[in-house]
């Protein structure tokens, strides 16, 4: 074990050691493997080229406990592991994965060559030392062929690799979530052995936990995206068993999507204006301009225009926006004008909410968690988001134009290819229509 120095950071890394100047990966043999091995210590070449040391030696120790995991014939090795034993084997053989592809020539020293096959170059090697059949030498012989399945772990950073918010940190987490339940469910198989009835058992499982029907909807978009895009940029030609998986009730609203009444809209305002901190502010603007919880908390002062008196909520580097709609200007009503401009002036930096948001991202849980636990001591059972509900709701009432009240809350018209075109309506007739829908209000 030793360190590595990044900038002022240092940190341990196991196997990491210097060799005459040179960075090298080190690990002992098991005394037990010893003989099979021909060699006491695995020792590697570290080189810079191939990315950050640390992450190389922490691959190559993953690789080479795998492997001593196999030769010790433990019955708990997973397919993964498996799978890095058979590369480090082919390694110490003096093979790379693919070589049974090509045939080997083998000098003799005296201008005689030889050509051999890899397969039985790599049988000689096991033979030699004596090495039983287990999970690493199957590996190790299906690695000379590149027939080494994809296992699911192995599906996902293709998914991000090809996404264009594969490197979004939040996406990551949100996305790879999903996939590990279906991991943790099936255990790291490989692509090709997922059935539909694996398919219809995480469904059926997840629902069975009591999970809503519309979770486990999006839950499924996510695993059929990853598959879809494994199958496609491994060539895999197989079908893709999350396709058309349906999901019964998946169209039932939950209980936390019932709008907020007049009178429990007021009382929140109320309590809101009362208290006047950074996330009572925020519930003001969620209640009088129906954006969604991520949209308000990942404010920056360049989306406050207090000439215009309106908000541009648009897509940066620290918050994405659901749909290409989410991209709007919204006006604000007096209440959430003042609230906002009182904000602006409270805080230093770039972001107008900094408990939630920042260069490194907007945490619209953290907001939820806190601000729903609030409101729930007012009115219970309802949530933040049923402000965007009753938004709608508002502006129904007063027959706001169907197209004016989807710019106000940035709902999607899919089937309407026309509202692609222009610059959209002006702020001041939004902010017409959300005052006739808010007229009610007490200040």
């Amino acid at each position: 074990m030793s360190t590595l120095q990044f900038g002022s950071i240092t940190i341990i890394v196991n196997g990491y050691t210097i060799n005459n100047g040179l960075p090298y990966f080190q690990k002992a043999v098991p005394l037990a493997l010893r003989s099979r091995c021909g060699k006491a210590t695995i020792k590697v070449r570290l080189h810079e080229h191939n990315g950050n040391l640390a992450l190389q030696c922490h691959r190559l120790d993953k690789k080479y406990s795998a492997l001593f995991r196999a030769m010790k014939e433990d019955s708990t090795i997973t397919p993964t592991e498996a799978k890095l034993s058979g590369v480090a084997l082919l390694e110490m053989a003096g093979m790379r994965p693919g070589d049974g592809l090509n045939d080997h020539v083998t000098s003799h020293g005296n201008g005689r060559t030889e050509t051999l096959n890899a397969a039985d170059l790599l049988h000689d090697f096991l033979s030699e030392r004596d090495y039983e059949p287990s999970a690493a030498t199957t590996a190790a012989f299906a690695a000379l062929n590149n027939t080494l399945p994809v296992l699911l772990s192995e599906a996902f950073p293709i998914y991000l690799d090809n996404h264009s918010k594969g490197s979004d940190k939040k996406f990551i987490e949100a996305q790879r979530q999903h996939w590990n339940k279906l991991v943790d469910l099936l255990g790291d198989v490989p692509i090709k052995a997922v059935s539909r009835l694996d398919a219809k058992k995480y469904r059926d499982h997840r629902l069975a936990s009591g999970v809503a029907p519309s979770t486990v909807k999006r839950e499924i978009n996510v695993l059929r995206a990853v598959f879809a895009k494994a199958i496609r940029e491994l060539s895999l030609g197989i079908p893709n068993e999350f396709a058309g998986l349906e999901i019964k009730l998946s169209n039932r609203n939950s209980k936390n999507r019932i709008p907020y009444a007049k009178d429990e809209i007021q009382l929140l305002v109320t309590e809101a204006l009362r208290l006047d901190d950074e996330q009572r502010r925020i519930v003001l603007l969620l209640a009088l301009t129906g954006a969604r919880l991520a949209e308000i908390v990942g404010l920056r002062g360049d989306d406050f225009d207090p000439v215009a008196r309106s908000i541009h909520i648009r897509e940066h580097s620290s918050r994405s926006v659901k749909t290409e709609q989410s991209n709007r200007v919204v006006p604000l009503l007096e209440l959430a004008f003042e609230a906002l401009t009182k904000q602006a002036n409270a805080v230093m930096g770039d972001y107008l909410f900094p408990s939630y948001a920042s260069s490194e991202g907007t945490n619209a849980d953290s907001a939820s968690a806190t601000l729903n636990k609030w409101a729930k001591k007012h009115v219970e059972g309802k949530s933040m988001h049923c402000f965007r509900h009753a938004m709608r709701d508002q502006l129904r009432a007063v027959m706001c134009p169907e197209s004016v009240a989807k710019e106000i809350g940035g709902w999607s018209s899919s089937h309407d290819v026309s509202v692609h075109y222009g610059q959209g309506y002006p702020v001041e007739l939004k902010l017409e229509w959300l005052g006739k829908a808010y007229d009610w209000l007490e200040k």
